[in-house]
């Protein structure tokens, strides 16, 4: 069987002083595969994802990146480790309002060679790699990429996070809750054009929102509360 991206063997976390808020004997998440991943609020869908990428480490159990077991790592090599293999669209987007679409785009390049390689060896330079994925993400106009990024609507500022999430081929995308400030229209719109870009990257895409309508769109839709046997998690 082919390695998943991620795996994840006996996970336990809890916060200190807490009781366990996650407890997950099993999960994967295969290469190429897009995930919904659903919950409501304070269910623990965001301590997860700060365990997958690193931020965070179980008191117990094992998560595996690519084959690599994140816990056995120090804290500099897990942070040089996510921004090598993981691209992030945050609920808030996250941008540095005083820098250009452009330089938020090519923002993680500047943190990851890997990155950077791929993404000049795909496009020929970073610049051009992050005016393409912006163009395929809808903003196709060159007078965008130097404008500050707090002049953008936030339709605009979505499809600039995805493109710094994208830039470089990362093998895993995680979008928590990108789109919950978007109608219903622009929000499917939105995830096509993600499902697109990530097919074209090779990534995967692990997609984490509480609404359900958005389920039908992807390979595979899971519950949080179908993993976690933690009695009853208070937390996000």
């Amino acid at each position: 069987m082919d390695q998943p991206l991620i795996e994840l063997h006996d996970l336990v976390f809890a916060w200190p002083g807490q009781p366990p808020l996650l407890n997950i004997p099993q999960f994967r998440l295969e290469a190429g595969e897009a995930l919904f991943l659903k919950g409501p609020s304070g269910s623990g869908k965001t301590t997860l994802l700060g365990l997958l990428g690193g931020v965070n480490l179980p008191a117990q159990g094992q998560v595996r990146l690519l084959g690599q077991d994140l816990a056995t790592l120090g804290q500099a090599a897990r942070d040089a480790f996510r921004v090598d293999h993981t691209g992030y669209i945050f609920q808030q987007f996250n941008l540095l309002p005083f820098l250009s679409v452009q330089e938020n785009v090519e923002l993680p390049c500047r943190f990851s060679r890997s990155r950077t390689e791929r993404a000049t060896q795909r496009h020929g330079s970073v610049s051009q790699a992050a005016a393409t994925l912006l163009a395929h993400l809808g903003l196709k106009d060159s007078a965008l990429l130097s404008r500050r990024a707090d002049t953008l609507s936030i339709g605009q500022q979505q499809r600039v996070a995805a493109a710094r999430a994208l830039i470089g081929q990362p093998e895993l995308v995680i979008a928590d809750e990108p789109t919950s400030a978007l109608d219903a229209d622009t929000r499917e719109a939105f995830i096509r054009l993600l499902f697109d870009e990530c097919r074209s990257a090779g990534s995967s895409l692990l997609f984490v929102s509480h609404d359900q309508s958005l389920a039908p769109l992807f390979d595979r839709d899971l519950s949080l509360a179908e993993l976690n046997r933690a009695a009853t998690p208070r937390e996000a």
